[in-house]
């Protein structure tokens, strides 16, 4: 089994999605007080959108250009997600305790379909922990995410990169 971490970082993937996961996150946690979007439906340049996407329309005056990203408190980013989507898929949303953060390097991206891999995770690791990044998330075929962790929670989280994908599983035939 591979674990892939950079210092107290571990990424995984999950059988869910970014929409999903944050019906069940609480906004007002201090470590992800602001999120960053920087893709929204395979779009690299959210910032770009700002303007001109429908789903975006609300959130309009409460975000913040960084780069080509959209930083927002989580708390209205949740309240928009639970009134109107914005994320369908092919999404990337990373997570913040302050929003005194700079702009994501473009160069690496753990949108799906394609799980996170120590390549990744060494590119965008050293911009994570110098922005006391929380938590990352990937949309696309499933959820890949990067969070802090330790001990055996960095383990558990971890293995989950070895998950089958329910989508291309096989069915195994029953033994009456």
């Amino acid at each position: 089994m591979r674990i892939v971490t950079y210092k107290d970082y571990v990424a995984g993937w999950l059988d869910t999605s970014i929409h999903d996961f944050l019906e069940t996150l609480t906004p007002n946690a201090a470590t992800t007080r602001y999120a960053l979007i920087t893709t929204l439906d395979s779009n690299p340049n959210p910032a770009m959108l700002r303007d001109k996407s429908p789903e975006l329309k609300a959130l309009r005056e409460y975000v913040d250009v960084r780069g080509s990203g959209l930083l927002v408190r989580t708390s209205d980013l949740v309240n928009q997600e639970s009134n109107s989507p914005i994320f369908f898929g092919f999404d990337e949303v990373w997570f913040f305790p302050t929003k005194a953060i700079r702009a994501k390097p473009t160069s690496v991206s753990i949108v799906g379909p394609a799980r996170p891999t120590q390549e990744r995770l060494n590119k965008i690791g050293k911009w994570m922990a110098a922005n006391n990044c929380s938590m990352a998330l990937g949309g696309g075929e499933g959820l890949n995410f990067i969070v802090r962790a330790r001990g055996l929670t960095k383990f558990l989280l971890g293995s989950s990169l070895e998950q089958r994908d329910p989508a291309h599983a096989t069915m195994e035939p029953s033994i009456a």
